[in-house]
């Protein structure tokens, strides 16, 4: 410990911030994986095409981005789970997902009763610009 101090207080002690590492197939494998889980939450006009619109939000850049994991994710390593649960919010408020209650939402995505992530769901998206692709997305499967 003491060659630490005397380090740091020579300034010969630096301090690299630890980077979180994930490559974009394990980010979108994983989200996959995670979503499957409410598969059974799809609503019947969806049924067919909710795995086009995922893929469809996996290919845009900005989604990517979005579900990359950051600093808050500290549990979840391979992708941002509160930004997975927005998602899903917004795709349950344009009708992809029967509207049942956050709880049991929660009780399928991670396999609790409560968790921090489940406030997420009704949270929608920070950035319009976001907000409007995902609907325009949802709405070119519209029948």
């Amino acid at each position: 410990m003491q060659v630490l101090m005397t380090a740091a207080s020579e300034g010969r002690l630096y301090m690299a911030e630890r980077g979180q590492t994930t490559n974009k197939a394990d980010t979108i494998n994983e989200v996959r994986a995670y979503i499957q889980r409410i598969r059974g939450f799809v609503t019947p006009p969806f049924k067919d095409s909710v795995d086009d619109i995922w893929e469809r939000i996996f290919a845009d850049d900005d989604f990517l981005e979005l579900l990359k994991p950051g600093n808050k994710t500290r549990k979840c390593k391979t992708f941002d789970k509160y930004s997975v649960m927005r998602l899903i919010g917004v795709l349950r408020e344009k009708g992809v997902y029967e509207y049942y209650s956050d709880r049991k939402y929660n009780a399928l995505l991670e396999q609790s009763q409560d968790s921090p992530y489940r406030r997420y769901l009704g949270m929608g998206l920070e950035r319009r610009s976001m907000l409007i692709k995902i609907r325009q997305i949802v709405d070119s499967f519209k029948f």
